[in-house]
Protein backbone atom coordinates (compact mmCIF):
# COMPACT_ATOMS: atom_id res chain seq x y z
CA UNK A 1 0.00 0.00 0.00
CA UNK A 2 1.13 3.42 -0.06
CA UNK A 3 2.70 5.10 2.84
CA UNK A 4 4.66 7.47 1.06
CA UNK A 5 5.47 9.12 -2.22
CA UNK A 6 9.41 9.60 -2.11
CA UNK A 7 10.46 8.46 -6.00
CA UNK A 8 9.71 10.02 -9.03
CA UNK A 9 10.30 8.56 -12.90
CA UNK A 10 11.44 11.08 -16.04
CA UNK A 11 11.99 9.39 -19.20
CA UNK A 12 14.25 11.22 -21.45
CA UNK A 13 14.86 10.71 -24.85
CA UNK A 14 16.41 14.08 -27.17
CA UNK A 15 14.78 13.77 -30.29
CA UNK A 16 17.52 15.76 -32.27
CA UNK A 17 15.73 18.48 -33.75
CA UNK A 18 14.68 19.39 -30.07
CA UNK A 19 17.66 18.04 -28.29
CA UNK A 20 18.49 21.41 -26.67
CA UNK A 21 14.47 22.15 -25.82
CA UNK A 22 13.54 18.90 -24.13
CA UNK A 23 16.84 19.64 -21.87
CA UNK A 24 16.10 22.61 -20.96
CA UNK A 25 12.52 21.76 -20.48
CA UNK A 26 13.92 18.66 -17.68
CA UNK A 27 16.11 21.70 -16.34
CA UNK A 28 13.31 23.71 -15.48
CA UNK A 29 11.00 20.85 -14.01
CA UNK A 30 14.24 19.74 -11.66
CA UNK A 31 14.26 23.30 -10.40
CA UNK A 32 10.39 23.05 -10.08
CA UNK A 33 10.50 20.11 -8.04
CA UNK A 34 13.54 21.37 -5.60
CA UNK A 35 12.03 24.47 -5.35
CA UNK A 36 8.59 22.75 -4.05
CA UNK A 37 9.75 19.79 -2.27
CA UNK A 38 9.47 19.88 1.39
CA UNK A 39 10.75 16.71 3.09
CA UNK A 40 14.19 17.07 5.06
CA UNK A 41 15.26 13.50 2.64
CA UNK A 42 15.70 14.37 -1.06
CA UNK A 43 13.27 13.26 -3.53
CA UNK A 44 14.85 10.21 -5.42
CA UNK A 45 14.44 11.06 -9.23
CA UNK A 46 14.73 8.61 -11.83
CA UNK A 47 15.64 9.62 -15.43
CA UNK A 48 15.87 7.16 -18.05
CA UNK A 49 17.56 7.91 -21.07
CA UNK A 50 18.52 6.05 -24.74
CA UNK A 51 22.02 5.17 -23.86
CA UNK A 52 23.06 8.08 -26.70
CA UNK A 53 21.90 10.64 -24.74
CA UNK A 54 23.40 9.55 -21.43
CA UNK A 55 26.92 12.00 -21.02
CA UNK A 56 24.89 14.97 -22.38
CA UNK A 57 21.99 14.87 -20.07
CA UNK A 58 24.83 14.10 -17.14
CA UNK A 59 26.88 17.18 -18.41
CA UNK A 60 23.62 19.66 -18.75
CA UNK A 61 21.45 18.72 -15.31
CA UNK A 62 22.21 20.87 -12.54
CA UNK A 63 22.56 19.16 -8.84
CA UNK A 64 19.78 20.13 -5.75
CA UNK A 65 20.80 19.40 -2.38
CA UNK A 66 16.71 17.98 -2.12
CA UNK A 67 16.56 16.21 -5.41
CA UNK A 68 19.05 13.26 -5.61
CA UNK A 69 18.92 12.42 -9.49
CA UNK A 70 20.35 9.00 -10.86
CA UNK A 71 20.37 8.92 -14.62
CA UNK A 72 20.10 5.39 -15.96
CA UNK A 73 20.28 4.66 -19.86
CA UNK A 74 17.48 2.13 -21.04
CA UNK A 75 19.54 -1.02 -21.67
CA UNK A 76 19.92 -1.06 -17.62
CA UNK A 77 16.53 -2.11 -17.86
CA UNK A 78 16.09 -3.66 -21.25
CA UNK A 79 18.21 -5.65 -22.90
CA UNK A 80 19.95 -5.15 -25.83
CA UNK A 81 17.82 -6.97 -28.63
CA UNK A 82 14.58 -6.47 -26.89
CA UNK A 83 11.27 -5.70 -29.04
CA UNK A 84 10.99 -2.42 -26.74
CA UNK A 85 14.08 -0.81 -29.12
CA UNK A 86 11.43 -1.06 -31.91
CA UNK A 87 8.40 0.34 -30.70
CA UNK A 88 8.04 4.28 -31.15
CA UNK A 89 9.20 6.61 -28.86
CA UNK A 90 6.00 7.05 -26.88
CA UNK A 91 5.86 4.01 -26.33
CA UNK A 92 8.85 3.43 -25.10
CA UNK A 93 8.53 6.36 -22.55
CA UNK A 94 5.11 4.67 -21.13
CA UNK A 95 6.88 1.20 -20.65
CA UNK A 96 9.64 2.77 -19.09
CA UNK A 97 7.01 4.53 -16.08
CA UNK A 98 5.81 0.93 -15.63
CA UNK A 99 8.93 -1.60 -16.20
CA UNK A 100 11.59 0.45 -13.89
CA UNK A 101 9.76 1.25 -10.65
CA UNK A 102 8.04 -2.90 -11.01
CA UNK A 103 11.99 -4.14 -11.63
CA UNK A 104 13.38 -1.74 -8.64
CA UNK A 105 10.16 -2.01 -6.47
CA UNK A 106 10.18 1.43 -4.76
CA UNK A 107 6.40 1.63 -3.84
CA UNK A 108 4.54 4.60 -4.49
CA UNK A 109 6.07 6.91 -7.23
CA UNK A 110 5.34 10.19 -9.33
CA UNK A 111 5.28 9.81 -13.21
CA UNK A 112 6.71 13.01 -15.26
CA UNK A 113 7.54 14.35 -18.33
CA UNK A 114 9.77 17.11 -19.65
CA UNK A 115 7.17 19.13 -20.26
CA UNK A 116 5.59 19.18 -16.71
CA UNK A 117 6.47 21.70 -14.28
CA UNK A 118 5.75 21.74 -10.09
CA UNK A 119 4.07 25.18 -9.26
CA UNK A 120 3.20 24.35 -5.69
CA UNK A 121 4.51 22.83 -1.98
CA UNK A 122 4.34 19.10 -2.08
CA UNK A 123 6.26 16.45 0.23
CA UNK A 124 6.48 12.86 0.67
CA UNK A 125 2.73 12.22 2.16
CA UNK A 126 0.76 14.82 0.13
CA UNK A 127 -0.73 12.53 -2.00
CA UNK A 128 -1.34 9.72 0.26
CA UNK A 129 -4.79 9.14 2.53
CA UNK A 130 -5.08 6.39 4.76
CA UNK A 131 -2.92 4.65 2.80
CA UNK A 132 -4.25 5.04 -0.42
CA UNK A 133 -3.07 7.36 -3.61
CA UNK A 134 -4.94 10.36 -4.44
CA UNK A 135 -3.83 10.34 -7.75
CA UNK A 136 -5.19 11.89 -10.93
CA UNK A 137 -8.45 10.47 -12.72
CA UNK A 138 -10.13 10.45 -16.44
CA UNK A 139 -13.58 9.36 -17.78
CA UNK A 140 -12.73 6.52 -19.93
CA UNK A 141 -14.92 7.86 -22.59
CA UNK A 142 -12.90 10.50 -22.74
CA UNK A 143 -10.18 7.69 -24.71
CA UNK A 144 -11.13 5.01 -27.45
CA UNK A 145 -7.88 3.70 -25.59
CA UNK A 146 -9.93 2.61 -22.37
CA UNK A 147 -11.62 0.39 -24.91
CA UNK A 148 -8.99 -0.89 -26.44
CA UNK A 149 -6.77 -1.80 -23.30
CA UNK A 150 -10.18 -3.60 -21.54
CA UNK A 151 -10.33 -6.22 -24.49
CA UNK A 152 -6.54 -6.99 -24.58
CA UNK A 153 -6.42 -7.18 -20.84
CA UNK A 154 -9.84 -9.29 -20.39
CA UNK A 155 -12.13 -6.90 -18.35
CA UNK A 156 -15.36 -5.43 -19.09
CA UNK A 157 -15.15 -1.89 -20.49
CA UNK A 158 -17.50 0.89 -18.41
CA UNK A 159 -17.83 3.80 -20.38
CA UNK A 160 -18.99 5.14 -17.39
CA UNK A 161 -16.07 4.62 -15.12
CA UNK A 162 -13.05 6.39 -14.32
CA UNK A 163 -9.63 5.39 -15.34
CA UNK A 164 -6.23 6.97 -13.93
CA UNK A 165 -5.19 9.85 -16.50
CA UNK A 166 -2.08 10.63 -18.39
CA UNK A 167 1.23 12.14 -16.69
CA UNK A 168 1.59 13.34 -13.88
CA UNK A 169 0.45 10.74 -12.12
CA UNK A 170 1.06 8.64 -8.78
CA UNK A 171 1.21 4.88 -9.29
CA UNK A 172 2.43 2.56 -7.17
CA UNK A 173 5.23 0.00 -8.25
CA UNK A 174 3.26 -2.85 -6.92
CA UNK A 175 0.21 -2.85 -9.61
CA UNK A 176 3.08 -1.84 -12.52
CA UNK A 177 4.35 -4.84 -11.55
CA UNK A 178 0.70 -6.78 -11.84
CA UNK A 179 0.34 -5.05 -15.23
CA UNK A 180 3.56 -6.13 -16.88
CA UNK A 181 3.04 -9.81 -15.27
CA UNK A 182 -0.66 -10.39 -16.60
CA UNK A 183 -0.06 -8.99 -19.87
CA UNK A 184 3.35 -11.52 -20.57
CA UNK A 185 1.19 -14.40 -19.45
CA UNK A 186 0.18 -15.94 -22.01
CA UNK A 187 2.11 -17.41 -25.37
CA UNK A 188 4.49 -14.40 -25.67
CA UNK A 189 6.56 -12.49 -22.99
CA UNK A 190 5.36 -8.75 -22.06
CA UNK A 191 7.15 -6.86 -25.12
CA UNK A 192 6.71 -9.08 -27.95
CA UNK A 193 2.72 -9.20 -26.39
CA UNK A 194 2.86 -5.49 -26.68
CA UNK A 195 4.64 -5.18 -29.71
CA UNK A 196 2.42 -7.10 -32.05
CA UNK A 197 -0.74 -5.17 -30.62
CA UNK A 198 0.82 -2.01 -32.02
CA UNK A 199 1.29 -3.61 -35.38
CA UNK A 200 -2.47 -5.03 -34.90
CA UNK A 201 -3.95 -1.90 -34.27
CA UNK A 202 -1.81 0.62 -36.84
CA UNK A 203 -3.59 3.92 -36.67
CA UNK A 204 -4.88 3.18 -33.13
CA UNK A 205 -3.39 3.85 -29.49
CA UNK A 206 -3.90 0.18 -28.43
CA UNK A 207 -2.88 0.80 -24.99
CA UNK A 208 -1.43 3.29 -22.26
CA UNK A 209 0.98 2.56 -19.78
CA UNK A 210 -2.43 3.83 -17.07
CA UNK A 211 -4.92 1.97 -18.82
CA UNK A 212 -2.66 -1.36 -18.89
CA UNK A 213 -2.28 -0.73 -14.99
CA UNK A 214 -6.05 0.71 -14.13
CA UNK A 215 -7.40 -2.32 -16.48
CA UNK A 216 -5.64 -5.12 -14.57
CA UNK A 217 -5.99 -4.19 -11.17
CA UNK A 218 -9.87 -3.73 -11.92
CA UNK A 219 -9.56 -7.24 -13.33
CA UNK A 220 -7.62 -8.62 -10.46
CA UNK A 221 -9.71 -6.47 -8.54
CA UNK A 222 -7.34 -4.46 -5.98
CA UNK A 223 -7.25 -1.04 -7.57
CA UNK A 224 -8.96 0.89 -4.86
CA UNK A 225 -6.70 -0.73 -2.35
CA UNK A 226 -4.23 1.14 -3.59
CA UNK A 227 -6.20 4.14 -5.00
CA UNK A 228 -8.50 6.50 -3.57
CA UNK A 229 -11.56 6.51 -5.57
CA UNK A 230 -12.27 9.18 -8.53
CA UNK A 231 -15.13 10.76 -6.75
CA UNK A 232 -12.89 11.16 -3.28
CA UNK A 233 -10.50 12.82 -5.27
CA UNK A 234 -12.16 15.12 -7.31
CA UNK A 235 -12.64 17.20 -4.72
CA UNK A 236 -9.56 17.11 -2.24
CA UNK A 237 -7.55 19.68 -1.14
CA UNK A 238 -4.22 17.75 -2.48
CA UNK A 239 -4.62 17.78 -6.67
CA UNK A 240 -2.17 16.49 -8.96
CA UNK A 241 -2.37 19.04 -11.76
CA UNK A 242 -4.08 21.77 -12.81
CA UNK A 243 -5.83 21.06 -16.16
CA UNK A 244 -7.26 24.77 -16.72
CA UNK A 245 -3.93 26.22 -16.05
CA UNK A 246 -1.59 23.60 -18.75
CA UNK A 247 -1.17 24.41 -22.33
CA UNK A 248 -1.74 21.73 -24.32
CA UNK A 249 -1.93 23.71 -27.67
CA UNK A 250 0.12 26.96 -29.01
CA UNK A 251 -3.16 28.90 -29.29
CA UNK A 252 -4.02 28.27 -25.56
CA UNK A 253 -1.19 30.07 -24.61
CA UNK A 254 -1.97 34.12 -24.84
CA UNK A 255 -5.91 33.46 -23.24
CA UNK A 256 -4.31 31.48 -20.55
CA UNK A 257 -1.25 33.32 -19.59
CA UNK A 258 -3.41 36.69 -19.55
CA UNK A 259 -5.57 35.34 -16.73
CA UNK A 260 -2.66 33.74 -14.95
CA UNK A 261 -4.93 31.58 -12.94
CA UNK A 262 -4.75 28.17 -11.44
CA UNK A 263 -5.85 25.42 -9.49
CA UNK A 264 -4.88 26.00 -5.89
CA UNK A 265 -4.58 23.00 -4.35
CA UNK A 266 -3.10 21.70 -7.52
CA UNK A 267 1.12 20.75 -7.94
CA UNK A 268 1.59 20.78 -11.17
CA UNK A 269 0.95 21.89 -14.58
CA UNK A 270 1.91 20.79 -18.09
CA UNK A 271 2.87 23.12 -20.86
CA UNK A 272 3.20 20.28 -23.61
CA UNK A 273 6.19 20.22 -25.58
CA UNK A 274 3.65 19.74 -28.97
CA UNK A 275 2.84 23.53 -28.28
CA UNK A 276 6.34 24.37 -29.96
CA UNK A 277 6.35 27.41 -27.09
CA UNK A 278 9.78 28.88 -27.10
CA UNK A 279 12.16 28.06 -23.85
CA UNK A 280 11.62 31.66 -22.49
CA UNK A 281 8.11 31.79 -23.12
CA UNK A 282 7.39 28.45 -20.90
CA UNK A 283 9.50 29.43 -18.14
CA UNK A 284 7.96 33.32 -17.83
CA UNK A 285 4.51 31.63 -17.85
CA UNK A 286 5.56 28.48 -15.38
CA UNK A 287 7.27 31.14 -13.14
CA UNK A 288 4.20 33.36 -12.96
CA UNK A 289 1.94 30.28 -11.97
CA UNK A 290 4.68 29.20 -9.51
CA UNK A 291 3.86 30.14 -5.87
CA UNK A 292 7.40 30.37 -4.57
CA UNK A 293 8.78 31.75 -7.59
CA UNK A 294 9.27 35.29 -5.97
CA UNK A 295 12.43 34.87 -3.46
CA UNK A 296 13.20 31.90 -3.72
CA UNK A 297 16.73 30.78 -3.86
CA UNK A 298 17.92 27.09 -3.21
CA UNK A 299 21.73 25.79 -2.66
CA UNK A 300 23.25 24.44 -6.08
CA UNK A 301 25.51 21.14 -5.50
CA UNK A 302 28.57 21.20 -7.28
CA UNK A 303 28.83 18.29 -9.97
Amino acid sequence: MFNQVRHAILPLALRRAQAGDELERAVLLIESLSRHWLDREPLELLIISPQRDLELIEMRLARYGNIAISVHGERDFFPRFSRFYAMPGWYRQQLVKLLVPAVLGIGGYLTLDSDVFCVDDFGSTTFVKDGRALSRWEPKSHHDWWQQTARFVGVPHDVSAHGLSVTPNVLHSDLAHQAINHVGCGLFDWQTALALRLVRKIGRVPWTEYALYSCVAELTGNLFEYHVHWDDCYCRDSQVLSEHSSIWHARDFDRRAHLARRNPRAKFIVVQSKANLPIERVREYCLILDSGAQGWQTEVVSQ
